[in-house]
């Protein structure tokens, strides 16, 4: 119940935009969950792989959500609203959340960085080279693998912005 009352107030604010953020928020996990399930990637579908995923996800639709800095904060403030749910979910206690959390937060802002200035910069080597760093930790069986997932992720932005199911 706890978790609720927090994401109402971080989603809440004086545009009533809260339900437009937890729409955008389930459809990207929609997609995420799509894309990690059955082991699609290759890898094992746990909550790293969809740490990883998520940030790459909500980097190109906050990328693509300049104009509105408010529903974009909101959106990242969802985001990390469901990782520590998730963590919650696993058996973290409050005793180690404060610190599991912090960790979460900085590697998510540096990796929402660097795809954020790749994408901005239209730099596609750069992009790439930090999804194959981040999701795939370095290392890819195969490189069209990268580029499926790629592909569905610069794609996500339209899907969700203009209400379409993912």
């Amino acid at each position: 119940m706890m978790f609720l009352r927090r994401l109402q107030s971080v989603c809440a604010d004086k545009n009533g935009s809260r339900g437009r953020v937890m729409d955008l928020h389930g459809r990207i996990v929609d997609a995420v969950l799509s894309w990690t399930a059955e082991d699609r990637l290759g890898l094992k579908d746990d909550f790293p792989l969809r740490f990883e995923v998520m940030l790459l996800a909500v980097a190109t639709v906050i990328t693509e959500m300049q104009q509105d800095k408010t529903l974009a904060q909101s959106l990242w403030d969802m985001t990390f609203e469901g990782f520590e749910e998730s963590l919650r979910q696993r058996g973290v206690n409050d005793i180690r959340m404060g610190a599991r959390m912090r960790v979460l937060l900085q590697n998510g802002m540096g990796r929402c960085r660097a795809y954020m200035d790749a994408m901005k910069n239209k730099d596609d080597a750069a992009l790439r080279q930090a999804v194959v760093r981040n999701v795939f930790n370095g290392t890819v069986g195969q490189q069209e693998t990268v580029e499926i997932l790629l592909s569905s992720v610069l794609k996500l932005p339209r899907r969700v912005l203009d209400g379409q199911n993912s």
